[in-house]
């Protein structure tokens, strides 16, 4: 009996050490936010600029949930619909949000866990982002885009959310005035459009970008005079994707499994006659999200991982009365479930994605659009946790 008793006692204590053990290896679920960058200078009553963090709903919709000020200001005035301001980072040690300041020259880094600004990072003295300021990182470095000096800096991301300038590299297209639109960082590699829609890709193995040599036009402005905005890179890091500006709109692919940016492939007539200020890969890679600068529409368009290959896909109209800029999507699976536009005012369109049986159908939600209070020309958003890739 005495043996029993013992048995039982020493089954319950491992018992009771095994579910304290799981109690303690309990994560506690990530944060699902979108953010903004507000992009907003001391000559606003806005004071400066700052972040908004809004908490994804279960339904897609928008809840504020935090604004942050980053120290810095940025510019008042739309710039460039199609260059990104916001990067995120999500890694097994750390969680922060980067905004840059293009009024202050600098990058902002804030901390997803506390939502606290961990400082302002300048570049060197004779960085100037006159015309804004974009941002891209790979895990280990970030990439501010300087417009005025047409500069990138390059920063060592640090422990606290924190960043340590590195570095300048030169950044011009084939003509002189041309200055980087947009970015996009995957792996070792980062891409870039320029204003005079040239395009050019940049070994970050080491962090400091060393030109590719393959500084070239597009395809699309050699034939009809457009060029590329936006620019986003498939998961494996074989195919760059462009969206294009002008009057009539089109998507081009470029082949990066060389290592290096071959001539663009052309896809016209994927959505309205329009100019696209930014693209968006689905987290599966399914459909290209693409915003259609003025004619009150978003576009998904499909693509084929395997081949860069872009064909129609669905698009469905927008209620704001604005012009139409970054986006992102609320999953890190699938379609992303659902996608926010940016809209230059005040304004975030929420719409709903639905796929089935190799179709898609989009649908702006009754409760959009959500308006970010802190803002005058709205742009950059992105989403935490990120897309995968």
């Amino acid at each position: 009996m005495k043996a029993r008793s013992q048995l039982l006692w020493r089954t319950s204590a491992v018992a009771a050490i095994t579910v304290f053990c799981a109690i303690g290896s309990y994560a506690a679920p990530l944060p699902h936010y979108l953010i903004t960058n507000n992009d907003t200078s001391f000559s606003t009553s806005l004071s400066g600029n700052s972040a908004t963090f809004f908490t994804i709903m279960h339904n897609g919709l928008l809840k504020e949930a935090a604004v942050v000020n980053t120290g810095g200001t940025g510019i008042d005035g739309i710039g460039s619909t199609a260059t990104r301001r916001v990067s995120v980072l999500h890694s097994s040690s750390q969680d922060c949000v980067f905004i840059s300041d293009a009024g202050t020259n600098d990058v902002a880094g804030i901390s997803v866990s506390t939502l606290t600004a961990t400082g302002t990072f300048p570049a060197s003295s004779t960085d100037n982002a006159s015309s804004g300021l974009g941002v891209a990182n790979n895990g280990n470095f970030l990439f501010a885009n300087f417009t005025g000096s047409q500069t990138i800096a390059t920063y060592q991301i640090s422990t606290g959310c924190t960043l340590t300038f590195i570095g300048d590299t030169a950044a011009v297209g084939l003509q002189t005035f041309g200055t980087i639109i947009d970015m996009a960082a995957h792996g070792n590699i980062l891409v870039a459009s320029f204003t005079d829609c040239s395009i050019e890709s940049f070994n970050i193995a080491a962090g400091t970008p060393v030109p590719n040599g393959d500084l070239q036009f597009s395809t699309s402005h050699t034939q009809n005079g457009m060029g590329p905005n936006d620019v986003d890179i498939t998961a494996d890091g074989h195919f760059a994707i462009f969206g294009d500006g002008g009057s009539q709109g089109a998507v081009e692919v470029s082949d990066l499994s060389s290592g290096k940016l071959q001539p663009t492939v052309v896809y016209p007539n994927i959505g309205p006659a329009d100019a696209y200020s930014a693209v968006w890969l689905s987290p599966d890679e399914t459909l290209l999200y693409i915003s259609n600068f003025s004619v009150r529409q978003i576009t998904a368009a499909h693509f084929d991982a395997a081949t860069g290959v872009v064909t129609a896909g669905c698009s469905a109209p927008l209620k704001g009365n604005n012009f139409e800029s970054g986006l992102a999507t609320a999953g890190t699976s699938g379609s992303g479930g659902t996608l926010y536009v940016a809209e230059p005012s005040i304004q975030i369109a929420i719409v709903n994605v639905a796929v089935s049986g190799g179709s898609c159908a989009l649908q702006e939600s009754s409760r959009s659009p959500a308006n970010d209070l802190h803002t005058q020309t709205l742009q950059s958003i992105a989403a935490f946790p990120p897309r995968p890739f």
